[in-house]
């Protein structure tokens, strides 16, 4: 039984549960091995080209899956098949880009299939290689512009599809032509869609001034969905951070619950992520500890952050919030030095006020 500390306590039943996969040369077993997909299974629902590459992947296979998960397949081609050239797969579903059923002889970009009589389905989409061009000179983009300051990223750089081919292209296994997918995953700039997608999920001031406004008029239940939606998001960045590129928020548990170390964040945040309050003592002691677990939170970002060369440093990052606060106006008032200081825990969290302390700036 999975359990979690609290001071040294043992306390509560931890409700993530993992699995393992295996993937030999004629096979894919899956959840301990209570199921097993023969390779030529997939390969016979697929249109394939002489250049195209077939792709497992999905959360079965990262063993983090349930048996109602999918097997996600991509299909890296050339050109996409039509309607006409998949017939013969008698597929469940076949949809457009939008995931929208379609009987026309149209450019297919996803399948679907149920696994026997099990509730597994098999999704498989096709992926064109000028895409996954496309979507690699989009990370290299987002990257080269926010490496050299701290704006807010409020949109995603990528489209959930497009987070998908890089997420499932860097965690799969190719079931054919493993050479050009191996060439393919080189190409892929792992480090920076991590810093990205870490600087999208940081939370932004403004919510952290409503969480101020809440504990000051006693508007105390939306300040702790407000504390709670901040420390989750919080928490997706610091993940990233770890390697992992599961972007879906679903996921959180899983991957905070798979990575080595840093057990006082996980037991906090275990701990926060499912806790209720209802009076104002219980939710003003829940802010607070959100709040405290967040300070810790940083911290460990800011100990992140220096462990790979291509992020920028400390000091870097200092030098562009300040250049940014020194060319705007009215930063002498007590919102600007709030902001400032709430910015700054992003990558300099030691020797930053903590996050109660700006909480209760204005009392």
């Amino acid at each position: 039984m999975a359990v979690y500390l609290e001071g040294g306590v043992m306390t509560k039943e931890i409700l993530v549960k993992t699995s393992k996969s295996k993937i030999t040369d004629k096979e894919i077993s899956i959840l301990d091995g209570g199921i097993k997909i023969p390779q030529e299974y997939l390969r016979d629902r697929v249109v394939l080209e002489d250049a195209s590459i077939l792709i497992v992947s999905g959360t079965l296979i990262e063993g983090i899956g349930t048996i109602h998960s999918d097997i996600d397949c991509i299909v890296l081609c050339e050109d996409r098949p039509k309607v006409n050239d998949v017939k013969s797969g008698q597929h469940a579903l076949v949809t457009d880009i939008n995931y929208h059923y379609i009987t026309q002889d149209e450019e297919v970009h996803n399948t679907t299939d149920f696994y026997g009589g099990t509730s597994l389905h098999i999704d498989t989409d096709y992926i064109t290689y000028s895409e996954v061009d496309r979507v690699v000179d989009k990370i290299n983009k987002a990257f080269d512009e926010v490496v050299s300051d701290q704006r807010f990223l409020y949109s995603p750089v990528l489209t959930e599809r497009e987070n998908n081919v890089i997420h499932r292209s860097l965690t799969g296994y190719a079931l054919v032509n493993e050479e050009k997918f191996n060439e393919i995953k080189t190409k892929i700039p792992r480090e920076k869609h991590i810093y990205v997608a870490h600087r999208e999920k940081l939370p932004v001031f403004y919510a952290f001034q409503d969480v101020q406004g809440c504990w000051q008029s006693g508007n105390l239940w939306m300040g702790c969905e407000i504390v709670r939606e901040m420390l989750l998001k919080t928490t997706m960045s610091f993940t990233y951070l770890t390697g992992t590129t599961n972007k879906h928020h679903k996921w959180v548990y899983s991957n905070l619950f798979r990575v080595n170390g840093f057990d006082e964040i996980k037991n906090n945040f275990f701990e926060l992520s499912r806790k209720g309050a209802v009076t104002e003592d219980e939710c003003r002691q829940y802010i607070e500890k959100s709040l405290r677990y967040m300070d810790l939170v940083f911290e460990a970002i800011e100990g992140l952050l220096k462990k790979c060369e291509l992020y920028p440093s400390l000091q870097k990052s200092l030098a562009a919030l300040n250049e940014e606060f020194n060319s705007r106006k009215q930063t002498d008032h007590k919102i600007s030095t709030c902001e400032y200081y709430f910015r700054r825990k992003f990558f300099a969290a030691r020797g930053t006020p903590s996050l109660i302390s700006l909480l209760k700036e204005w009392e």
